[in-house]
Formats: C-alpha cells, structure tokens, sequence
C-alpha cells in the first residue's frame, strides 16, 4: 500500500499538494485544479473547484494499480465533508479513530473530524472509483447559510454551527435518485470555462439541497421515508417482473410494494422514473400488450384472454383495449384474421 500525505488547506493547495506526492504537474482552468494520475499509479484524475463562502468540489474518477492511502492531515480544522460513491468501494477513517466506514457504491457519507485531526480515504487497488467530495469549511460558509438555517433539522443545524470543530459527526446513507443524476450530470458534464464553473457550482449547491432532503427522510421511521434511493432500484425491477409474471392475480400497490420490501410512494416514484408511468398504469400497459399479442395468435377467446390479466369485467376490457388500440378486442380480432386472409390470397 502506498500513503500519500496531504497537509495543506484550501482545496487549491491540496490538488497541488496531491500532485506533488504523486510526483506530477497539476493543471488549472477558470479556478478549477486537475492531476492526471502518473502511469506509474494507475489511470484517471483528481479535480477539484472552489466556489464562494468557503464551499468547493472535488471529483476523484481513477483506478490504482495498489492500494493507496492518503492522510489529509494538516493541523488545522478540516472543512466538512460529504462524500458520494458513484462506483467502486472506497473506505474512510477519522485520523483520531481506528474503526474504518466502508463507503459502497451508491452510498454516501457526512463526515467532520474534532479540532485539528483529519482524514484518511483508503482506495482499493485495480478497482475503478469515482467520488465526488463536498467540502465546507463552516466558517466562511456561514455568511451563506445563517438566514436560513434555523428550517434544517436540528442535527445538521448543529453541524453547520459547529464552527471550531469541537465535535466529531458522521453520518452514513444511501443517497437519492435525484442525487444521482445530479453526480451524473457533474460526471459526464463537457462545459468549458466559464460557463463549466457556474454548472458545477449550481449542481454542488444542489446536491447539498438533495443532501438536506434525504438527511431529513432517513430521520424517520421506515415506512415513513418517502425518498426512493438509487441501490433501491432492483426493488423497482423485481416489482416490474412480479407484475409480469403475475398479470392474472395482481397485486394492489400496498402489497406489492410489501413483497419488494419498499412502501408504495417510494413504489411509485420509482415506477415514475424508471417507466415514466404509475403502477396501475404500467400494469394496464403489460396487460393490454398481452391481450394484443394473443389476440394475434388467435388460440385463446376473448373471455380467456380477459381472465388471464385479471379482468373480470368484459365490457372494462373493452374500453380499456379500444383506449390504446382504437379497435374493441372483437373488432381487433377481426382486422387481424382479415389481414391474414389477404396476404394468403
């Protein structure tokens, strides 16, 4: 394992620092710091932007020949830290603490160390990584926020005040869809100049408004969190196949949502993003595609077709049929087999 150690502060002066403990150059742009990780570590490159009031960014998208350590150990107060995870495994340890966080993709940490200890990011060898860290140093960021701040729970509230770093705080969820296209948009963002800055400064102040949200929904009790999270999304295909798989005897939203071990506003919200449609709209969109396509066959009459996606009402088949397709079942049927009949003449 290699350890890089970085002792200096603001976030300009650690890219440069990083650069020099990896042996290399680093670049600037309209503010932004860049290293391109040397051949000899591995591959990718470290980013990092300041923004007004003491907030910054930085991106790390690199994967690591071996492991590698960096200490941030400057002996002054460390600005706090959000971090997200968009791929790999990374881990994480107070300078003051022996116990290490595990950081798994798609989860994120709020981490802010005592007084004049630091951090430790430790980054596994051969696996790619992409994070992006928040960093505020509270005192120059509370111009920007004391206005307001009395409307974010009690918790962050006290974070944010806490501005001599007298108390260790660590926090650790999985963050929200909205989350993660923000960090997409950041990650696959082709700005230049200028205008690069003032995109990456709107989206590092809305993943902190994202950040907020999704602090306040994990406060609650299970089935009261409302904010669907990215690592939920196999929830949201596993509902999808049930409702596949099962198109004679649905489920109502409450229980289905129970069988993927979600609730049903996180259920719809997650239908909402990944089919642009709500439950029972995506359930009629699977039934009508089934009775279409049987009909097409033709072995199955109109009454089996109905009790196989759970109508048992004739005449609501119909309607619901004739909504998508402008033809009744019967009718339907009927162009079909006329269909059939020209092409064989």
């Amino acid at each position: 394992m290699r350890e890089l150690y970085v002792k200096s502060l603001p976030l300009q002066d650690v890219i440069a620092n990083l650069a020099e403990a990896f042996e290399t150059t680093y670049f600037i742009s309209c503010h932004e710091y860049r290293i391109n990780v040397p051949e000899g570590y591995g591959s990718g490159f470290i980013r990092g932007i300041n923004f007004s009031s003491g907030f910054g960014l930085i991106e790390y998208s690199c994967t690591f020949k071996e492991s590698i350590k960096i200490h941030f150990s400057v002996n002054k107060i460390h600005p706090l830290k959000f971090i997200y995870c968009s791929e790999g495994i990374i881990k994480h340890r107070f300078e003051e603490k022996d116990s290490l966080h595990l950081i798994d993709q798609f989860q994120n940490v709020v981490v802010a160390s005592t007084a004049q200890n630091g951090h430790i990011l430790l980054f596994p060898s051969g696996q790619k990584i992409h994070m992006n860290s928040l960093e505020i140093a509270r005192k120059d960021f509370k111009t920007k926020i004391d206005c307001d701040l009395h409307y974010v729970d009690k918790n962050l509230r006290k974070l944010f005040r806490d501005l001599n770093a007298r108390n260790l705080f660590y926090y650790h969820g999985n963050y929200s869809l909205a989350m993660s296209e923000c960090i997409d948009e950041i990650k696959n963002n082709t700005l230049l100049g200028f205008t690069r800055r003032l995109f990456l400064e709107g989206k590092a102040n809305e993943i902190l408004s994202l950040q907020i949200n999704d602090f306040e929904d994990d406060q609650k009790a299970e089935p009261k969190r409302q904010i669907l999270r990215k690592v939920e999304m196999t929830q949201i295909q596993k509902a999808a196949q049930i409702l596949k798989s099962e198109l004679a005897n649905p489920l109502t939203i409450k229980d289905l949502a129970t069988r993927v071990g979600t609730n049903p506003t996180k259920l719809q919200e997650g239908f909402r993003f990944t089919f642009g449609a709500t439950v029972n709209n995506y359930l009629n969109k699977l039934r009508l595609e089934y009775a279409r396509d049987q009909l097409m066959i033709g072995d199955l009459n109109i009454s089996e077709i109905a009790t196989n996606i759970g109508i048992n009402n004739k005449s609501y088949f119909s309607r619901l049929f004739k909504s998508t397709y402008h033809l009744n079942p019967k009718d339907f049927s009927k162009q079909i087999s006329k269909n059939v009949l020209l092409e064989k003449l």
